[in-house]
């Protein structure tokens, strides 16, 4: 991922490169692939986990109004005045991946990868708390890694926070101050947490909640940030499991008849995760979508069109009336 020359095509999967020191800097790295809405720039923009939509427009007109290297198109994204001109409200490749829970940083249709050669990173993370951006940090990891639909490796590694674990937390992941005193900072590990993420596609379960620590603890070790694609194994299932009521990770893995061997532990959950991947890619390959940019496709679809395809379908199936009485 580094040292590419500027013409280079951008290769497939996740990267972690030395963060804009600037908020208009970031904004330009992140509208590089295309128009975001208020809420998602700003939020990625000035690492924000929460933020209402009228407080994201008005710090985005703030920020970036008065900059002619930005604008803000009438459906009220924000894009790069230099980008190629799209259609005024369309959403664009970029727009419909951020809605989906994936990333932009996908090839054109016809050269775009096919899911079995794609490699995805399935990550967990444990943490002193849900607040990334304000104080809470990791305290175990793990990465494992998916090619063809199987598990080919799992990278899993304790990491001391720098700060005391509330009890509720150890409570719930059984992870305490003592098992993490002696373990290395996240900053001793980012390393390897880098070149087990780059050119993967970055998935998690709540994929938003574990690239926003990864993220954060990149920035804060190594002065870089987290850019690619991601997949959202939530959204994932909301998607090819309709019928599931909860899409919880005890759910969606209790569908398939996946054990969870260590639940709320950084590496039983990612395995587990990783494992109900690989049945989802299946499903998905199923209904057509075999390469990642019919994948976005299908995980971007509106719920109201898929019922309505899936019915067309249904009546397909049936023979068409006859207009007139052929039997004799």
């Amino acid at each position: 991922m580094y040292g590419s020359s500027p013409g280079a095509p951008r290769p497939f999967g996740a990267s972690a490169a030395p963060r804009p020191t600037t908020l208009s800097a970031r904004a330009m790295r992140r509208l590089a692939s295309g128009p975001l809405d208020a809420v998602t720039l700003m939020r990625d923009v000035c690492q924000v986990d929460r933020l209402q939509k009228d407080a994201a427009e008005r710090m985005a007109a703030a920020l970036l109004g008065s900059h002619p290297e930005f604008v803000c198109l009438p459906s009220g994204h924000w894009a790069l005045a230099t980008a190629p001109a799209t259609v005024a409200g369309a959403p664009t490749q970029a727009e419909a991946a951020t809605r989906s829970g994936t990333r932009s940083g996908t090839p054109p249709a016809e050269s775009s990868p096919q899911l079995r050669d794609i490699a995805f990173a399935v990550v967990d993370v444990e943490t002193t708390g849900t607040r990334a951006g304000a104080g809470d940090r990791i305290t175990e990891i793990a990465i494992a890694q998916v090619r063809n639909g199987e598990v080919v490796d799992v990278y899993s590694q304790l990491v001391n926070p720098e700060r005391p674990i509330p009890p509720y937390i150890t409570a719930l992941t059984q992870i305490s101050w003592d098992m993490v005193r002696d373990q290395p900072c996240f900053r001793h590990v980012a390393n390897a947490v880098v070149e087990r993420l780059t050119g993967a596609v970055f998935v998690a379960h709540n994929a938003a909640f574990d690239w926003r620590f990864v993220s954060e603890e990149l920035r804060r070790g190594m002065g870089h940030e987290l850019s690619g694609p991601r997949l959202c194994t939530v959204r994932l299932a909301k998607v090819l499991i309709p019928t599931l009521a909860r899409r919880s990770l005890d759910h969606v893995t209790r569908y398939f008849g996946i054990e969870i061997e260590a639940r709320h532990r950084a590496e039983g959950d990612a395995v587990a995760t990783a494992r109900a991947l690989g049945r989802m890619l299946t499903l998905a390959e199923d209904a057509g979508a075999k390469t990642w940019a019919e994948l976005e496709r299908l995980v971007s679809t509106p719920a109201e069109r898929r019922k309505r395809t899936a019915s067309d379908r249904r009546r397909r199936a049936f023979p068409l009336p006859a207009d007139e009485d052929y039997i004799a």
